[in-house]
């Protein structure tokens, strides 16, 4: 048994000893006591921080019933010094913290699945080394397992979107386009969270990495790319924002964080700037022919990319069909409305002509 697994069934006997007494009875004694076990060298120090009811948010974060590690609101004005505080724990104290949810949350069986997406073979077990937390508009916590075979893989736990993500992404490889896989898990205790790998590659409209040089590359397979996902998204009303596409080392374009669909009536809102127009802006901002050239030959390759993988959906609607009657219920509780309505909608999309 290694050292790291010892420990954390050390740490889960105490925090089962400390969560038998009453939240009202557990005093400030108590909690640091709990902290020495997670290894939190100077307990009083960690709980003598000014943080309102910092120690009830202290019990929050050890509940083993909640996937939470940031136990507080992403919008309250004492989100960041929460956030800061549990960054300076010890990483071994945020690995057992996180690693004790696992069993009364039910989230190791969704985790396993997930591996099993990932990578193609089952997975019996594996070891959490490593959790951080993610500064993202909503609260994500990105941890990283290593399975027995010794083999390390970084993976979100999300708590926003969580259905609609589950939704799509099922959908790319119906109609040939790659995607990242996703476990939709709901806890005993009723929490929604989905699990998916962290995407590999560069974040087209976020990263630095989307220089001159790097679009003169690789700009061709990013635009047809990305063509080819919006055909997808396009039929499926997904509603984008910057930053969704991301280009992996395998020169696949492919779609993050699809939170919010069904965005299919003419009145919906959907404030996009296309990739055709973005890259040539990127390239050449002070050089209007040069942004001009480049745009209409990026605009051609992306509108016969947009109109084959159009034909390629149309092809297997009824694949895509299937799959979204088997997830009739979800499609149901995400978008609060009958159905058939949204087939109805989505299939006028699918074999319209824009």
């Amino acid at each position: 048994m290694s050292s790291s697994h010892t420990a954390l069934q050390k740490y889960e006997r105490a925090l089962n000893r400390y969560f038998q007494t009453p939240a009202a009875d557990r005093k400030t004694v108590d909690r640091e006591k709990i902290l020495k076990v997670l290894g939190v060298e100077s307990p009083q120090e960690f709980l003598g921080m000014h943080i309102p009811l910092w120690e009830a948010k202290l019990d929050e974060l050890l509940d083993p019933t909640s996937t939470d590690m940031l136990p507080i609101s992403i919008s309250h004005s004492y989100v960041n010094w929460v956030r800061g505080a549990i960054r300076m724990m010890p990483a071994a104290a945020r690995v057992k913290i996180f690693s004790s949810k696992f069993k009364a949350t039910g989230l190791k069986k969704s985790v396993l699945a997930l591996l099993h997406e990932m990578t193609g073979e089952p997975h019996r077990d594996f070891e959490v080394t490593e959790v951080q937390l993610v500064e993202k508009v909503h609260k994500d916590t990105l941890f990283t397992v290593r399975t027995p075979d010794g083999k390390e893989r970084d993976i979100y736990l999300s708590r926003f979107g969580c259905l609609g993500e589950y939704i799509y992404s099922g959908l790319p490889k119906l109609v040939g386009l790659p995607g990242l896989p996703a476990v939709y898990h709901v806890t005993p205790q009723g929490e929604e969270v989905l699990l998916k790998p962290k995407e590999e590659g560069v974040n087209i409209y976020h990263d630095d990495a989307v220089t001159l040089a790097r679009i003169q590359r690789d700009g061709g397979w990013w635009v047809t790319g990305a063509a080819r996902q919006d055909a997808l998204g396009d039929c499926i009303g997904t509603a984008l924002r910057y930053g969704h596409y991301v280009a992996t080392p395998k020169k696949e374009v492919v779609m993050i964080d699809n939170i919010e669909l069904f965005h299919l009536e003419e009145t919906d809102v959907r404030i996009f700037e296309p990739i055709y127009e973005f890259l040539p802006k990127k390239a050449h901002p002070d050089d209007r022919t040069k942004r001009e050239r480049l745009e209409e030959k990026m605009r051609q390759e992306y509108d016969a990319a947009y109109a084959d993988q159009r034909t390629a959906i149309r092809k297997e609607w009824p694949e895509i069909e299937r799959y979204l009657i088997e997830m009739r219920r979800n499609i149901h509780a995400y978008a609060g409305e009958v159905f058939e309505r949204v087939m109805i909608r989505v299939k006028a999309k699918v074999f319209s002509g824009k």
